[in-house]
């Protein structure tokens, strides 16, 4: 039998180790980024599903990348995270204004517009295992270090995509699905535009799924089990689901812990 308080010892012992410096950008990527005297002035251009081309300058202080690395956050703690960040409401900010081919006027963007443009932005980063990038088995990024990185993994990308719509500028309850080796972000059903009023839900029947490395259609997912939803709490948590997955979880301890953390705080 293996206790989880010694997985989670040897995930930490395992994932202490943090980078000291944004990870290279690859030209021709949506991400651009330059180095200022403080910090980093980042540009993104992508384009959203509708077809609509979008640019958008973003600049983050040095200090304020080396304050999110330094920050260790788990993958429940990590969501919690981006839906507080500040730099993750200043981008939301900018989106309202961004450019976009079709719209060049100096006015606030259709709810719908910024929706699709906050998802097509995410879809645009480079989607990058923590092995290629980071050198170790799992790192969960911040939304400044992701936003800086240019890049991420499912993890990295739906913070971002969650603390993005979490904002004022949206204001969505927001939640992260888990699935076997994976995760996906979500949006309450009743606080979508109305153009996606019919998307299915995921099990609970209170969030549907948006992914975040591939584009799928609003509540569309991969074909694998639903293990947890986490929104305010725990809003779902499919126990069978999990035994079956059980052995894959306790090959990587942090996803173990996932389920564990999440189990703990549906018994409350």
């Amino acid at each position: 039998m293996v206790d989880p308080s010694d997985l989670r010892s040897v995930a930490s012992s395992l994932f202490s180790a943090e980078p000291t410096r944004p990870a290279p950008v690859d030209e021709g990527g949506a991400a651009s980024r330059e180095r200022t005297a403080d910090g980093y002035a980042m540009t993104y251009e992508w384009t959203d599903r509708a077809g609509r081309e979008w640019r958008l300058e973003f600049r983050l202080e040095r200090s304020a990348y080396r304050q999110a690395v330094d920050e260790t956050h788990g993958y429940l703690s990590g969501f919690e995270a981006a839906k507080a960040s500040g730099h993750a409401e200043r981008l939301t900010d900018l989106l309202a204004d961004a450019s976009v081919t079709d719209d060049r006027a100096h006015r606030s963007l259709p709810e719908s517009v910024r929706f699709e443009g906050a998802i097509g932005l995410v879809h645009s980063l480079e989607y990058v295992t923590d092995a290629e990038s980071t050198g170790l088995p799992d790192y969960i990024r911040t939304v400044e270090e992701t936003l800086v990185d240019g890049r991420g993994d499912c993890e990295d990308l739906t913070y971002l995509l969650a603390g993005m719509l979490s904002q004022p500028a949206f204001g969505y309850r927001t939640a992260v699905g888990v699935l076997p080796g994976h995760m996906l972000a979500a949006v309450h059903q009743d606080d979508l535009p109305g153009a996606y009023a019919d998307a299915p839900t995921l099990p609970g029947d209170t969030y549907v799924a948006v992914e975040c490395t591939t584009s799928r259609p609003i509540g569309d997912f991969r074909d694998e089990p639903v293990l947890a939803v986490y929104g305010d709490g725990i809003e779902y948590i499919d126990r069978s689901a999990i035994a079956d997955a059980g052995r894959g979880f306790l090959r990587d301890p942090t996803q173990f812990q996932t389920i564990a953390d999440a189990s703990e705080l549906r018994q409350h």
